[in-house]
């Protein structure tokens, strides 16, 4: 018996573009419901910034950011007030290779003087940082690489590490 497979009409993951007009959709249902929500950052292997979104009726998913989701994101989280997106969900920013985006969010929470709750660093495995933001309609919880750089930043901040 030979067999002969024809592999010709499968799209390949490069040729699918992820739906984050319904990833947009569920976030925004989630929101007018005034749910809590759990959020943790990262980046796509396309380079895509993205929060995973998840509340108590909704499991985890991916959710593609540019600058005004991620705002509004974090802005519901803090007040409960839901904001209008304008633009198209289907488009995102980009971040560099080497950038650690849930770093970068995690410092613009310090900078601007909120204060995370930090696992202490004897409980910690695997050269991690973990932290949690507490608000009003959701958690984002953050789980960075331990570097001294990271370590440095944070002691530097006076973060309770």
């Amino acid at each position: 018996m030979e067999l002969n497979f024809d592999f010709s009409s499968l799209t390949t993951a490069k040729e699918q573009q992820y739906p984050n007009n319904e990833a947009h959709a569920e976030v925004m249902k989630m929101m007018n419901r005034g749910e809590k929500i759990s959020v943790k950052f990262g980046k796509t292997k396309t380079l895509h910034p993205y929060a995973w979104v998840e509340s108590k009726t909704v499991k985890g998913f991916k959710y593609e950011l540019d600058a005004e989701r991620a705002n509004n994101l974090i802005h519901y989280m803090m007040t409960g007030e839901v904001s209008d997106y304008g633009g198209d969900p289907m488009q995102s920013d980009t971040v560099e290779a080497d950038e650690d985006y849930q770093f970068e969010v995690m410092k613009q929470f310090i900078e601007s003087g909120q204060t995370l709750q930090y696992t202490p660093l004897f409980r910690e495995y695997n050269d991690k940082i973990s932290a949690m933001k507490s608000m009003f309609k959701g958690n984002v919880f953050f789980r960075v690489t331990r570097t001294t750089e990271n370590l440095g930043y944070l002691r530097e901040h006076q973060q309770n590490i």
